[in-house]
């Protein structure tokens, strides 16, 4: 199949390309600039612009890209630094993957000899505060929070318009994404570093996670698994209470687990009162109910198998 995928140059996009590289695909990258060979297709979100003669000859999309929702490195949470959810930030945020979905809206409409496959990045922060209650695809919204709002206004609902023209629509919803050089990675890294893990106010709340390998492997497993479609939890089988996922991290890295709880006040200050709630204190217990059914295999079904990710061996 020709492939394209957005968001080829981050770091999800650059290991999704190389992995379809690998395989029996071949990989066309979307790009904002003009294009410097033939595997790259020009797009602008933001002007609802697209090579729409090159978006005809493709069988699948693959799309990841978008503002990034937390910073791209852990500096950028320090005040001033410009990667907290200031107003206009957040606005980036929306639009960014509100342009998008219309782009490939429009793109769809207006052709006969679309793609039959889109696969879209998603997050399970759409389903919303959830307590210990288990989450699964068919699981209920809890609207309310910014990033349910954006999930659901922006990234998935709009591409209904496309299932209509009898394309395969897949949302990929990603817990946290572990892996060397993510953010996400360089924060619990250098807590454990600093010998301060330990929980975040009761430390009950769920975080879902799943490693970049198998998130990559979960996009060419949903894009060559035809039974797959609609929402689909990309997420290790096993989400953890986040004193339990700490308490791992800290022990994987020989460091100290603290039992005192960090009041969630703290946490909400030192990244950003709303980023920090719903990165850090949202529960969401989400298991990968289609995943399993279809038989794909995680390569870290444990969080003590991440130890490469968070250390030097």
């Amino acid at each position: 199949m020709k492939v394209g995928v957005t968001g080829a140059s981050g770091f999800i996009g650059r290991r999704l390309v190389k992995a379809i590289n690998d395989s029996e695909h071949e990989v066309y990258k979307f790009v904002r600039r003009e294009p410097k060979d033939d595997n790259e297709i020009y797009w602008k979100p933001s002007k609802q612009d697209i090579d729409q003669e090159k978006f005809e000859t493709l069988d699948a999309i693959i799309h990841l890209a978008g503002e990034s929702i937390a910073p791209k490195d852990i500096l950028g949470f320090l005040p001033l630094a410009g990667g907290r959810w200031s107003k206009e930030r957040k606005s980036r945020i929306y639009w960014s993957r509100k342009w998008a979905s219309e782009t490939f809206i429009q793109a769809f409409k207006s052709s006969d000899n679309h793609p039959k496959i889109f696969i879209t990045a998603s997050g399970n922060d759409v389903y919303g505060d959830h307590g210990d209650e288990v989450v699964t695809e068919d699981t209920p919204f809890n609207r309310g929070q910014y990033l349910q709002l954006v999930v659901e206004e922006a990234w998935e609902g709009p591409l209904e318009e496309i299932k209509k023209l009898g394309v395969r629509v897949v949302k990929c919803r990603a817990g946290i994404v572990l892996g060397k050089g993510n953010v996400a990675t360089q924060i619990f890294t250098l807590i454990s570093k600093f010998n301060l893990s330990g929980p975040i106010g009761k430390g009950d709340q769920y975080f879902s996670w799943v490693s970049v390998q198998d998130l990559v492997s979960a996009y060419i497993f949903c894009l060559e698994n035809s039974n797959i479609n609609g929402p689909v939890n990309c997420t290790a089988p096993e989400p953890l209470q986040q004193k339990e996922f700490s308490k791992i991290i800290a022990n994987i890295m020989n460091k100290k687990f603290f039992a005192p709880p960090l009041p969630p006040v703290i946490m909400q200050l030192a990244v950003g009162w709303e980023l920090g709630e719903q990165l850090g204190l949202n529960s969401i217990r989400a298991i990968p109910k289609k995943l399993l059914k279809e038989g794909f295999e995680f390569q870290n079904t444990k969080l003590e198998s991440m130890k490469e990710e968070f250390t030097n061996e």
